[in-house]
């Protein structure tokens, strides 16, 4: 088994002749152009093809994938429109019509903007700065982690104040990629100049969304060894079909010079993806305390003005409410529990409606009206106080029994630490 991972001078019609199990979670390829680049084969595919033979011929090749593809497993295929008689031929629909025979089920179509390109433009046409990436999967239950490659930086300055607003791990990835194609030399001294290589930055999205570590990555055309060294850079397993046997060549001796240091820098950059989690934490552990000053002024707001003071506790409870992310606790003291029934009844309608039911929040109500029961519940580590203006930056740090000393307007009380300035995100 270990001898398949590698680079094979086989033709891609003959994948079945290697791999003959499904082993593969993700192939990330781009087929030969049709009739435009001579790759100096006898009976290639593309050049000096007809336009059906060149499809049937990608039907061939992507059946043997689709062979060999985990149930779980996807294909990812960058392909482009081009221009034959004075028209526009739809080449990525046209393929994925064709290999739709075959069993791939197409599941996302991705605009990739690409600024330095070979300038395809003449007389009444525009210039070509984009090409399809097509994701297609085997079965309906595949491989799809997109939280991987959400944008948590980027985010407008108001998720301080309305974290309700953005998923906690970030925005989601728009289906309009904008990846520079690397300039010639960039992939190193010596390195081979291949017609049209794929960005490192655009490989690694594709492999994050669809596999894990250890996950076998497949490459049927692979040219310049692109999709197959980065797949190796983020440890993942790869096979690879080329006929260029420089190609493999420069590849592997690309490999041997840069795989080590390429792997440090996958590695310092999976460490970074603990911000990720952390920006998580803070959007969640804003949400649960905006979610107590929010209910706490619609009680006041009905007339229902008993709650001294509401302390937020997270909690490990699984969430029981449809579309809840998490559970929080939220124990009430009240100045007469004679009014429990009253406040319960207001606050089940409340949290049905948006905003509160946006919050993605299964809140627990407790309601407390003897002070020393109160205290009880309290923890003996530090707790913060927010007011019901503010709750994106605590007013006072103090120790339970400093509690009684607090001002009237600190309502809400917590060991959830949260110090956000609003003017360090505009």
């Amino acid at each position: 088994m270990k001898d398949i991972f590698k680079v094979h001078n086989v033709d891609a019609r003959k994948i079945g002749t290697i791999v003959k199990e499904p082993i593969v979670d993700v192939t990330i390829t781009s087929p030969p152009y049709f009739n435009l680049k001579d790759y100096g084969y006898k009976n290639q595919i593309g050049f000096g093809q007809k336009y059906n033979e060149y499809l049937e011929d990608l039907r061939l090749v992507f059946e043997q994938v689709f062979d060999i593809t985990k149930d779980s497993g996807t294909l990812w295929v960058i392909i482009d429109t081009f221009r034959k008689d004075g028209e526009v031929v739809p080449l990525p629909f046209d393929f994925s019509n064709k290999i739709s025979e075959v069993g791939w089920k197409l599941q996302e179509v991705i605009i990739w903007g690409k600024d330095r390109t070979v300038p395809w433009a003449h007389k009444g046409q525009m210039r070509s700065l984009f090409e399809y990436v097509l994701l297609f999967s085997k079965t309906k239950n595949y491989n799809f982690n997109i939280d991987k490659v959400r944008d948590f930086q980027s985010l407008k300055k108001w998720w301080v104040k309305y974290p309700e607003r953005y998923n906690p791990k970030g925005k989601t990835p728009e289906a309009i990629w904008n990846f520079d194609i690397p300039m010639q030399g960039s992939w190193g001294k010596g390195y081979i100049k291949h017609f049209c290589p794929l960005p490192e930055d655009m490989i690694a999205q594709m492999l994050k969304i669809t596999t894990e570590e250890n996950d076998v990555v497949l490459d049927c055309f692979s040219g310049s060894g692109a999709v197959l060294s980065k797949a190796d850079n983020m440890k993942r397993r790869y096979i690879g079909f080329e006929l260029n046997e420089d190609y493999i060549s420069m590849f592997n001796n690309y490999l041997k010079e840069t795989g080590k240091q390429k792997r440090k820098e996958y590695e310092l950059e999976e460490k970074g993806s603990m911000e990720q989690n952390k920006f998580q934490k803070l959007i969640l552990d804003l949400r649960a305390l905006k979610f107590a000053r929010l209910f706490y002024r619609k009680l006041k707001a009905e007339g229902l003005d008993e709650i001294i003071k509401i302390h937020v506790e997270r909690s490990q409870a699984t969430p029981q409410k449809v579309n809840s992310l998490f559970v929080i606790q939220y124990d009430v003291l009240v100045k007469s529990i004679s009014q429990k029934n009253r406040i319960e009844t207001f606050l089940n309608h409340a949290i049905s409606k948006a905003p509160l039911s946006k919050f993605g929040i299964d809140p627990r109500f407790r309601f407390i009206s003897n002070i020393n029961d109160f205290y009880d519940l309290l923890s003996n580590k530090k707790l913060y106080s927010y007011t019901t203006q503010v709750t994106h930056k605590f007013k006072k740090e103090f120790v339970l029994e400093e509690l009684i000393d607090l001002p009237k307007s600190d309502i809400i009380i917590s060991r959830i630490k949260v110090n956000l300035d609003e003017k360090d995100y505009e």
